[in-house]
């Protein structure tokens, strides 16, 4: 499997967006890096356009279900090239556009150790293209557990990092958060 990346926006766009909301000279002298970690909409600025080619056709399913970007998936059906034999493991070509948000997003599911060990690989490829035209980007997609500080949201942590499962209310996080009036 291949993954490329192409950026379609930068820094100039994003501080033409951070004019339209915010005032102040501060805050158009902000990195990309800086944007990123607000996690405000400005984020959603960046617009990027991903690749994969010969991915396996059940990954590209995986990857359909993130619908805050717009796919294009390499049809199987008899009249569009198609043999009538494929299956989920038949290589598919599969296109998207998504916005740095998205790709955040997609991030913190796909490079959890619960996701299937084939969607996590493709999502490392996807991580490693975009460092090549955004680090700052890539910097930020990290696993779930990660991204909430070593507290994993999955019901069954898989194990390979020292991170406790959030359980709720009754949670020792949850009791600070509530007690902080969050």
């Amino acid at each position: 499997m291949k993954a490329e990346a192409i950026k379609h926006t930068g820094l100039e766009e994003a501080h033409a967006c951070i004019k339209s909301t915010m005032a102040g000279e501060t805050v158009l002298k902000s990195t990309l890096r800086e944007i990123y970690n607000w996690e405000h909409s400005i984020t959603r600025s960046q617009i990027f356009s991903i690749q994969l080619t010969d991915v396996l056709s059940f990954v590209s399913t995986h990857l359909v279900r993130h619908v805050t970007t717009v796919p294009f998936v390499m049809s199987k059906r008899e009249d569009r090239g198609g043999t009538g034999e494929e299956n989920r493991y038949t290589l598919v070509n599969h296109r998207f556009i998504a916005n740095a948000e998205a790709l955040l997003n997609m991030a913190r599911r796909r490079l959890c150790y619960q996701a299937s060990p084939e969607t996590r690989e493709a999502m490392i490829a996807i991580k490693e293209a975009v460092r090549l035209v955004d680090p700052d980007l890539a910097y930020y997609m990290v696993s779930n557990c990660i991204y909430r500080g070593m507290i994993c949201p999955e019901p069954k942590p898989c194990g390979n990092y020292r991170v406790r499962r959030f359980m709720g209310e009754d949670d020792e996080i949850s009791a600070m958060m509530i007690g902080a009036g969050r």
